[in-house]
């Protein structure tokens, strides 16, 4: 099975080498934005890693990208809690970016590589395309460097452009996406190691570059598995969406909901949708959150700090994605909390979950609400079905074993490398 593959490849002697890493494993997490509160997908992968890292003893010095909305006081404390060292990192003015063949988002970047780093570092970790600048620092003194993919930014650009209704918003990203093409080909070989979060997108990375085969590995969506999720027994009809209101392709995704499956489920008077999403102060996401709570047999809630209730007190969960790239993670967190999903083809690309056995996929409005339906009265078989995703998750997503996994195998090749090229030169 290729997943097993992705899993298992090359594997060294990891208990061995995690003694030897556990305490002194010194590693710079470069991020372009900040983690916390994880309330959305990218930023839920990254604390989730964080956690991950800190369980394992590994010393994390962070820097991250300023946002114009400065963190609140108790959220940098929270991620004082995992780190070593935090420091933030102001982006470039965006009208000093706008006119470089670089994409923005990434020159924008640009001030990591003038930051006075003094650190060795056994690795660096960068989140995103967005955080490669800290590769062109000339102080950066690394063994290893690392670059954790989110998404084909290409084809991510292209879906964004499609689904953005703002004209000029449009252009721009299909800008952005052009800028993209010279910037990929020559990114990846920067690194030692390339953590794809998509299973499809690392099988045709390799498919597409053998020669650099060795240097992609699938990191699963990175979760630290607490307890296992305990449901409500009630017996409900009610459907949950939980994602933010502020992305073009999450907007697109619940418009064709509403307007396509919506209506043919509203022929059960028990059925309702219950939809939750954050904001971020972005007058679209506020301008769609209040068209949507016009809809019948729909409640919306906006910017909650705690959403767990929602996932103990509905019974099926909607990712009704059109677009996109990358691992959708809101069915990823669903499942962590252990809801049945339904979901479209493209809202489970690259997650290893297969249908029926682990979520039900469709993609027509009408098999879209057939499976909803079929879930919604036939509750033991939707609950059978989440208690399985739910094993091959914690399987499959461990953040711990997979890091340690991942870096253990970077260490022990690169270790390999060094005995070849000294052998190489005593000949």
């Amino acid at each position: 099975m290729k997943v097993n593959y992705y899993l298992t490849q090359l594997q060294p002697d990891f208990d061995t080498l995690f003694q030897l890493l556990r305490h002194s494993m010194k590693i710079l997490h470069v991020m372009p934005h900040f983690p916390y509160p994880p309330d959305n997908g990218a930023r839920a992968d990254i604390w989730a890693r964080l956690r991950a890292m800190n369980n394992l003893g590994y010393s994390v010095d962070a820097l991250v990208v300023a946002q114009k909305a400065t963190p609140k006081e108790r959220h940098v404390t929270e991620m004082r809690s995992l780190v070593s060292t935090l420091q933030f990192v102001e982006r470039r003015p965006l009208r000093n970016c706008l006119a470089t063949i670089t994409p923005t988002f990434i020159s924008r970047n640009s001030k990591f590589s003038e930051l006075p780093l003094t650190e060795q570092y056994d690795l660096t970790l960068m989140e995103t395309e967005g955080a490669l600048p800290i590769c062109d620092n000339p102080l950066l003194k690394t063994t290893l460097r690392v670059l954790r993919v989110h998404n084909d930014e290409i084809t991510y650009m292209w879906e964004l452009a499609k689904a953005e209704e703002n004209f000029l918003r449009k252009q721009f990203v299909r800008l952005e996406a052009l800028r993209m093409v010279p910037f990929s080909r020559s990114a990846y070989h920067r690194v030692d190691s390339l953590w794809f979060i998509s299973l499809g997108e690392c099988e045709r990375f390799i498919a597409k570059h053998p020669a650099a085969a060795a240097k992609a590995v699938w990191l699963p969506p990175s979760l630290v598995p607490g307890d296992e999720p305990k449901r409500s027994t009630a017996y409900c009809k009610r459907v949950l969406f939980v994602g933010n209101f502020y992305s073009p392709l999450n907007r697109e995704g619940l418009r064709w909901y509403l307007k396509q499956v919506h209506p043919l489920l509203q022929q059960d008077p028990d059925y309702q949708l219950v939809v939750a999403g954050s904001t971020q102060g972005c007058s679209s996401a506020h301008s769609f959150a209040k068209d949507i709570k016009q809809e019948r047999c729909c409640t919306v809630l906006v910017d909650l700090e705690d959403t767990t209730l929602l996932y103990k007190d509905c019974a099926v969960f909607i990712n009704p994605m059109q677009g996109g790239a990358g691992v959708k993670l809101k069915s990823i967190h669903a499942i962590e909390r252990g809801i049945p999903v339904v979901s479209t083809s493209v809202g489970n690309e690259g997650s290893g979950f297969a249908d029926k056995e682990h979520v039900r996929l469709a993609d027509t409005p009408a098999e879209f609400a057939a499976a909803i339906s079929e879930l919604l009265k036939n509750y033991r078989i939707g609950e059978q079905m989440a208690v399985r995703a739910y094993s091959y998750l914690t399987k499959t997503y461990n953040c711990e074993a997979n890091i340690r996994r991942l870096i253990s195998t970077l260490v022990s090749r690169h270790s390999q490398r060094s005995k070849d090229q000294e052998t190489v030169l005593s000949v």
